[in-house]
């Protein structure tokens, strides 16, 4: 089976989460992907525990489907053999702060000197313009430049961190979508461009509405759990001490709503009439709505409102989302990674896109360097001064597949 990207090559220099979520993405697509990286293997195989096998489980979440070269960009002989490589290739993507790609002469003009019709695409935490340009960042360090940490929580608490890669996945998400419509462009054109994505737009996107909620309201944006745009729309604690999730989001469902609590009455409360005058009283509302949860299981409440056509749902742990057998068959078994579930792409294609369980496991560092020199031109004595030089370096034996 091949994919809508089928006959694209990149070549991914990137490292971490964001870039090799979206050559990722491609790879999904049917595009060959060769991830070419340290000889220690790229950062993110590092992150960790948890391990499994060589590498973290954060880079087996972002690497299926591709091929691995494990090489010294930095040294000549490195680099003569990425040119070869970018020479075969139409994407090359790389998440290098712009002096680093500056100084091994990886920008995009230099690249478009030698290969002009290449789609060349970066991310990066500020743009690799303006004063912030130098600045070393990550996912946590740019949601707290943005204000996300105060989007979350409700006044008066510390701030929060969303404990998720939440910018970098989304940040890969986006560089995919840039580089579809690039490889377009080009397939209509025959011209290659630069395509840039970055860590700070990609967050300021998710506060699009607390970022507008400052400037119309010329005040630092409401800061509350129950989402401050409609009212209720929060978690409680039912009685049982479990918790559930409930959303209201217009009037109709509102009055449903009263009638699953027993409360018919509020539909005429002055302070609940319209979504705004809720909002408005959201912190009485949700005292009032304390009380009431206490008097039933979590069970209760989900099932009540699941009849009355309502947003709602069990707060679970991950243990307990991963045992819902609805949810769990959303992730797919690889035959050659046992014990870790992979989830596919939120986009999926009727046709055109490959099978998560047939595509290549994510590569060991080095994987596939022999068989890509060879495919480059390299003959077995130039392999074999490549690696004693330090330049290219080879699969180890691979050690046994363990989830722990």
């Amino acid at each position: 089976m091949t994919g809508v990207l089928d006959g694209i090559t990149v070549v991914d220099l990137s490292r971490l989460i964001a870039g090799p979520y979206a050559a990722m993405a491609l790879a999904d697509l049917g595009a060959r992907v060769i991830k070419v990286e340290a000889l220690a293997g790229e950062d993110g195989r590092h992150l960790g525990p948890p391990f499994y096998g060589e590498s973290s489980v954060t880079y087996m979440s972002c690497n299926r489907g591709k091929e691995s070269l494990a090489l010294d960009v930095r040294k000549p002989a490195g680099r003569a053999i990425l040119d070869r490589l970018i020479a075969r290739s139409q994407v090359v993507l790389h998440n290098f702060r712009p002096d680093f790609a500056e100084k091994y002469a990886l920008t995009y003009d230099a690249v478009r000197a030698t290969h002009p019709e290449i789609v060349y695409a970066a991310v990066t935490a500020f743009g690799e313009s303006g004063e912030y340009r130098l600045r070393p960042a990550v996912d946590s360090v740019v949601q707290g430049m943005a204000g996300g940490f105060y989007a979350s929580g409700d006044e008066g608490e510390d701030p929060i961190r969303m404990g998720l890669p939440l910018v970098d996945v989304a940040c890969g998400m986006c560089g995919a979508f840039g580089i579809l419509a690039a490889v377009m462009h080009w397939c209509q054109t025959g011209r290659g461009q630069a395509v840039e994505t970055t860590l700070i737009d990609t967050m300021f996107n998710l506060m699009a509405a607390k970022v507008a909620e400052h400037a119309v309201e010329r005040r630092e944006p409401a800061r509350a759990v129950n989402l401050p745009i409609a009212a209720p729309s929060r978690h409680f604690q039912a009685g049982d001490g479990r918790w559930f999730s409930v959303s209201v989001i217009s009037d109709g469902a509102f009055r449903r709503f009263c009638e699953a609590i027993d409360r018919p009455a509020w539909v005429e409360d002055p302070r609940y009439a319209t979504n705004a005058d809720r909002v408005a009283h959201r912190p009485e509302m949700a005292e009032e709505l304390r009380a009431i949860f206490a008097t039933g299981p979590a069970a209760r409440w989900v099932d009540a409102f699941a009849t009355a056509d309502i947003p709602s749902g069990p707060v679970n742990t991950v243990s307990e989302a991963m045992a819902d057998p609805i949810l769990a068959a959303r992730f797919v078994a690889h035959p050659a990674l046992p014990g870790l579930p992979l989830i596919p792409f939120p986009s999926r294609l009727g046709e055109g896109m490959l099978c998560t369980d047939a595509m290549k496991p994510p590569p060991r560092a080095g994987e596939h360097s022999a068989a890509l020199l060879r495919e480059l031109g390299c003959d077995a004595a130039e392999v074999a001064r490549l690696v004693s030089e330090r330049v290219v370096r080879l699969a180890d034996p691979e050690p046994p597949r363990t989830s722990s």
